[in-house]
């Protein structure tokens, strides 16, 4: 199923679930099921707009044959447009149609994003360092390995001139 299909079955599942919570809520059922319900849709539709995302760097890095590159271009363009579309419709939809009783959906969620967001990149700033400090160890080593192998090497070359110079003398001495 292509990403936007999904997006956009998605926020139908989003308008769906947020009908049922209103409906549940007057009723008297269970909230959460519904509210799991609409975040799993939530959480589809924010997953298919990544998909987009990554189909479109894709065929950006390697472009269809069958396809123009205007006519990939446009087509990009449309996805990006009724993604962009699609997410102001989502986002207006919990703001303005979610029950009260939720609260600022939107607003905690942008916050979450956040700090989720900030979390991320501090994990990411932390493998970096770590990956860094990994090669600056192994570089460590192996400049090491090489620090003594030179040494090695030039204790060797005095013993064994040493031993060519005291071999030269003794041949001398019984000349």
């Amino acid at each position: 199923m292509e990403p936007i299909t999904l997006a956009l079955a998605a926020i139908a599942g989003i308008k769906q679930g947020i009908a049922l919570y209103k409906d549940a809520k007057a009723t008297g059922s269970d909230l959460y099921k519904v509210t799991k319900e609409i975040s799993g849709f939530i959480g589809q539709f924010f997953e298919a707009q990544e998909e987009v995302k990554k189909e479109v760097k894709r065929q950006e890095l390697n472009p269809p044959k069958e396809k123009s590159l205007k006519a990939q271009a446009l087509e990009n363009v449309f996805n990006q447009i009724e993604l962009e579309r699609q997410a102001v419709e989502m986002r207006e939809y919990l703001i303005y149609h979610t029950d009260p009783a939720l609260g600022a959906v939107w607003s905690r969620y942008e916050a979450e994003f956040a700090r989720l967001a900030k979390k991320h990149e501090e994990e990411i700033k932390q493998e970096v360092i770590a990956e860094r400090n990994r090669k600056w160890q192994r570089q460590k080593r192996l400049n090491k390995l090489a620090d003594e192998a030179l040494i090695f090497g030039a204790v060797l070359v005095v013993v064994l001139e040493m031993w060519g110079l005291m071999y030269l003398i003794s041949q001398n001495r019984d000349m």
